[in-house]
């Protein structure tokens, strides 16, 4: 169990109201002049820096509309609420982009605060050392934060409003936007200060702390976006060209080798063991959001993307409120390296209609020469009723027709999703915790299904008669909905203590993602070969072994090394904001791809009250983020976005 390094304190520390709402007497009432007086409190106040990362995006500890988990807006995820920025409906006005605005200015501020109370000599009650250190950590912070900011409200030259000292009342908040350029330069002047620093080591003293070469990663991701830039027209719906400046991309590629040359690397160990908490410190973890088993300092990732059958100690499931979508499925190629392709398991498959293709999903009706339950026979039955394929049906083969889909494929497939009749996930149950069994619960992912949330017991009556391996509790209304669901970062058995406090960490920065974005700077200086070897050490690493690959041609190169983020990185939070970036997120997400309608489940057979669909907003622009109605109305310094509606 990881000991508790955030307190109270920290979480509290320097709150803000909007963007600048100062509540300098948190609840502890330590106020900020007093708050850099010792060590005890100089170390509590950093702690406070790092801390906001846990208030948006997938580091999250709650699911509304205007906090989800950043995973379910890519094309890696899909959400099974309607969310108005999914469903094109959210204006200048929603409080998911005043929620992030906030969030992410709240962050710069208490960084602003301990870098104003760290940069002199003596000051913080630490030494020196420490004091540099502690102090190279908050400008680190204070880069991230603003990268954020950037990408999500500044592209396209807009920028964001830059504050570098503490605020003293809210009255001082009154700047406009920084051209984006500007900010960039101030993201890597802080960054740079980091790497020059000799008292920021080059790796963590501590897990979960920034360090040099976190520094080196997030300047070489910097200079990336600025290198290649990839000029999207919302009034056509795609990128129109690419802005390449090729002196920025070198300083990637630079910043990018040296993150080696500070001690990381890819981790050896396993794929699906990475992502443990036993190796949440290892050589591939560059930077991490630290998580332990307490609530409210731990990931609530796994109550949203957990099914029914993922129990902690307190009887409390998973949600299944984001799940993994059906196109990403499809990227994970054959272990030889040709590309996946339905015809290849059931000839035609596309050319059914979505509603119609669920028969091929249905569950056996005969198991060993025996008819199931009648129960399980009539919900086929009733599944089956005017379905222009329902003579496909294979009362006995259905299930092994499927399970050749998952055959022979990329082993991180199976790492990552919960794929039907596919392999075991070793859930719980309620009812047997609460008389003290704690063996763990084997469930594979059938349908249809009793109910959402069957218990075991239930499951092994007379009526539904399913013994030994348990059908998968999904959610929905009545029975299940028919979704793919995620493995990664979901504990098994009984090891999760709260629901909403995994105590797994979760990457913000990782060697495999470092490797991807280098490859992209060499793609873009035309070196494919230098490109495709960086793409292939990830391919090729420990439990992995995929083919290597050969890059033809830029475009091609491209597309390969996209489409290994999109399978390496799912459920890190990171796909969203690299579509965003790429400008391909409203062709991957909002529009036909890859077969699938927007938002289309493992089969268009399901019962459940959530998700609409996604569609991309007709009114406003959604690839960039409109600066808050709110906060126009609050400063009139600000410009309103181009492309929104206010």
């Amino acid at each position: 169990m990881k000991t508790i390094r955030y307190s109270l304190l920290a979480m509290m520390f320097c709150g803000l109201q909007g963007c600048v709402d100062l509540d300098t007497a948190p609840y502890n009432q330590v106020a900020s002049n007093n708050m850099w007086s010792n060590s005890s409190l100089t170390n509590q106040g950093v702690a406070g820096v790092y801390a906001k990362m846990r208030d948006w995006g997938v580091y999250s500890t709650s699911y509304s509309y205007n906090v989800v988990p950043f995973e379910c807006l890519g094309m890696t995820g899909e959400a099974y609420r309607s969310i108005p920025y999914t469903s094109g409906t959210a204006g200048s006005d929603n409080g998911f982009f005043s929620t992030m605005w906030k969030n992410l200015y709240e962050g710069i501020h208490r960084a602003n605060d301990a870098i104003s109370n760290l940069d002199e000599v003596g000051k913080g009650g630490v030494d020196e050392e420490t004091r540099l250190r502690l102090l190279s950590e908050c400008k680190f912070m204070r880069a991230y934060y603003y990268m954020r900011l950037n990408e999500l409200y500044g592209r396209y030259g807009l920028g964001v409003p830059v504050y570098t000292e503490p605020l003293a009342s809210v009255e001082d908040c009154t700047k406009g936007q920084s051209p984006e350029s500007e900010v960039w330069n101030l993201i890597v002047q802080d960054l740079t200060d980091c790497i020059n620093e000799p008292n920021f080591p080059n790796r963590y003293q501590e897990k979960g702390r920034a360090c040099k070469g976190a520094a080196y990663a997030l300047r070489g991701r910097a200079y990336l976006m600025q290198g290649a830039r990839y000029n999207y027209n919302n009034a056509i719906g795609k990128v129109e060209n690419t802005t390449i400046d090729a002196n920025l991309l070198r300083q990637a590629v630079a910043d990018f080798e040296k993150v080696k040359e500070c001690g990381f690397d890819l981790f050896q160990g396993g794929y699906k063991a990475l992502f443990t908490e036993a190796n949440e410190d290892c050589v591939e973890m560059i930077f991490s959001l630290q998580n332990i088993s307490k609530p409210g300092y731990g990931s609530a990732m796994q109550k949203y993307c957990g099914t029914r059958s993922m129990i902690d100690h307190e009887n409390s499931t998973g949600f299944s409120y984001y799940a993994p979508s059906a196109a990403l499925v499809d990227l994970y190629e054959y272990k030889d390296g040709t590309p996946f392709d339905w015809n290849d398991i059931i000839p035609g498959y596309f050319d059914v209609p979505a509603i119609d293709r669920l028969v091929y999903f249905l569950r056996n009706t005969i198991v060993d020469g025996k008819e199931v339950s009648t129960n399980i026979k009539n919900a086929i039955q009733n599944k089956l009723k005017g379905k222009s394929i329902a003579d496909q049906y294979l009362p006995a083969g259905n299930e092994e027709r499927l399970k050749k889909a998952w055959e022979n494929r990329d082993p991180r497939l199976n790492y990552n999703i919960i794929l039907p009749y596919g392999e075991v996930y070793l859930g719980g149950d309620a009812d047997m915790y609460k008389v003290g069994n704690t063996t763990p619960v084997p469930y594979v992912f059938r349908w249809p299904v009793k109910q959402s949330s069957h218990s075991v017991k239930a499951q092994e009556s007379d009526d539904w008669g399913v013994h030994g391996i348990y059908d998968l509790k999904q959610d929905g209304n009545g029975e299940a909905e028919f979704a793919y669901r995620h493995r990664k970062f979901v504990m098994e058995g009984y090891d999760c203590e709260y629901a909403t406090a995994n105590p797994i960490d979760e990457p913000i920065l990782r060697y495999a993602y470092v490797l991807l974005m280098w490859a992209e700077a060499l793609v873009q200086l035309d070196d494919l070969n230098g490109a495709a070897e960086k793409v292939n050490l990830i391919r090729g690493r420990a439990s992995v072994e995929m083919p290597p690959y050969t890059f033809i041609d830029k475009e091609d190169g491209l597309n390969k090394i996209r489409n290994e983020s999109r399978r390496e990185l799912v459920n890190e939070s990171v796909n969203f904001y690299e579509e965003l970036r790429w400008g391909t997120l409203r062709e991957t997400k909002y529009s036909t791809y890859m077969g699938y309608a927007p938002c289309a489940h493992t089969c268009n057979g399901i019962q459940s009250s959530g998700n609409g669909g996604v569609k991309w907003s007709e009114s406003n622009d959604y690839s960039i983020f409109p600066v808050p109605s709110s906060e126009i109305e609050k400063n009139p310094n600000l410009k309103k976005t181009p492309g929104w509606l206010y």
